[in-house]
């Protein structure tokens, strides 16, 4: 077990390309930079670069750009540790992490938390079947491996991303059975594109990646139940009504299914700002709970600043602005100002990128009614095993937020710490209690934020009171 305990200016946690941008910003300011990232290349899941040059993924845009990232991080002396998982941190910027078994502790005078999204999961019936997984899986498995998550897939959800993953399967050769999205076309979207030019080349690029899987496209339509005996075997597509209500009469069964890839976009992963005591708000358009920032990037606690989609779903390009401006301001907040001219013009490209990921998700409103047509019996929380039944009865009880659930069902309490659950759970508080979703509260972090072995948990605690002696 190697252990790694550093001093730094600026700690970047995360590294995607809102991460990237925040380090090379800080490093060019002449601050020392060290970023963090749970993968074994920085570049996150956007960036994510192949296994090999040659492939199918190795000259497309979002690798080479990531690339390059990379390289001009490394070139400025940025210092990268991968593999590294953050499982703690606390006030004053001592941060602890499981690099593949060894103990890190890193104690840092400003932070930087590009910590990214995940995906925003909706129970539906027969979720917990073999065969079924997230749009995203799906993708990064792709672009791991080249390989399908199976013969014949049904790709459903709704938004933007599961263009990129349909994209996905046809950059690389790969064949999509259906593609099911719950909106239909509007004219509204040729109208934000036309408001915003530069982004029609890469709609018409994911259009025709599309149509290279060759997937039956059904635009107003909705996954309502993947089928089969103890692993997937077909799903269950029904059309939907003027408000959105699945029509069960009209439904039909497609039989020879072995995968499902299911996506409603994405919530910020804000566990860190949260244990560090920065505030927080509630925007659904922006994925739910979002870390509150203001124009540096800095959160309510001084030193501390986010960026990419912690603080608001958006993308690459937002991700990348903010992560720039945070870069900066981190470091002029350690006394570093070698780089500050670009700031107002920053200013003024991210809010330009932020209106139109505003547009995109009013095009894309996250369907949470789709928890109203789940059974009592179906399974809410996987890592405890917690079904709709015990959270309607925890409720009859007298729990009025996410914390009284988990209390009363241990919803949120398994390894994932209610990621995958905590949009289900708040949904369906919400409208038990016929309260906004923004009054049922998120799941708060504690020790550890993963799993970690207690050995290297006690071993990189033991580093920081090293290093603070040191």
């Amino acid at each position: 077990m190697t252990a790694v305990a550093l001093h730094c200016d600026v700690l970047v946690l995360g590294a995607g390309p809102a991460g990237m941008a925040a380090a090379a910003a800080a490093r060019e300011s002449g601050a020392e930079v060290v970023c963090v990232d749970l993968f074994a290349c920085p570049g996150g899941q956007y960036h994510m670069q192949p296994p090999s040059a040659s492939g199918a993924f190795g000259a497309t845009s979002q690798v080479v750009e990531g690339r390059a990232a990379e390289r001009r991080c490394r070139e400025l002396g940025v210092r990268f540790l991968e593999r590294t998982e953050v499982f703690w941190a606390e006030p004053g910027f001592a941060t602890f992490a499981n690099q593949a078994g060894s103990p890190v502790a890193i104690r840092s005078d400003a932070m930087v938390v590009a910590s990214g999204a995940m995906e925003r999961a909706v129970p539906f019936k027969g979720w917990t079947l073999p065969g079924v997984m997230t749009a995203g899986g799906a993708q990064r498995l792709i672009k791991a491996s080249n390989a399908a998550p199976g013969r014949n897939v049904v790709l459903a959800g709704s938004g933007p991303f599961l263009l990129a993953v349909a994209n996905t399967f046809g950059t690389a050769g790969l064949k999509l059975d259906f593609y099911v999205e719950m909106q239909r076309p509007r004219l509204s979207a040729l109208a934000l594109l036309a408001r915003n030019p530069g982004r029609l080349a890469e709609a018409a690029k994911l259009m025709r990646g599309l149509r290279r899987s060759g997937a039956r496209v059904l635009p107003g339509h909705q996954v309502v139940e993947a089928l089969g005996d103890g692993r997937l075997e077909a799903v269950r597509i029904a059309p939907l009504d003027a408000s959105g209500r699945p029509r069960m009469h009209d439904s039909f069964t497609v039989e020879n299914i072995d995968a499902l890839c299911v996506g409603y976009g994405f919530r910020p992963v804000i566990d860190v700002t949260s244990l560090l005591h920065a505030a927080h708000h509630f925007d659904d358009a922006l994925g739910g709970w979002v870390c509150s920032v203001d124009e540096a990037q800095a959160t309510t606690v001084p030193g501390l600043f986010a960026a990419g989609e912690a603080t608001g779903i958006g993308g690459a390009v937002p991700a990348r602005l903010s992560g720039r401006l945070a870069g900066l301001h981190a470091a002029a907040f350690t006394g570093r100002r070698g780089v500050q001219g670009e700031v107002a013009s920053l200013r003024g490209q991210l809010r330009g990128a932020r209106n139109f990921a505003a547009g995109l998700a009013r095009l894309f409103p996250f369907p949470g009614h789709l928890i109203e047509q789940l059974g009592e019996d179906e399974t809410i929380c996987r890592c405890e095993d917690v079904k709709a039944s015990d959270i309607s009865a925890a409720i009859s009880d007298g729990a009025a937020d996410a914390f009284g659930v988990k209390m009363w069902t241990r919803a949120g309490m398994g390894p994932c710490q209610g990621r995958i659950c905590g949009t289900a759970l708040s949904e369906m508080l919400a409208r038990r209690l016929g309260q906004p979703v923004s009054d049922t509260g998120y799941n708060r972090p504690h020790m550890p934020l993963r799993p970690v072995p207690l050995a290297v948990a006690d071993a990189a605690l033991g580093l920081m009171s090293e290093l603070e002696e040191g």
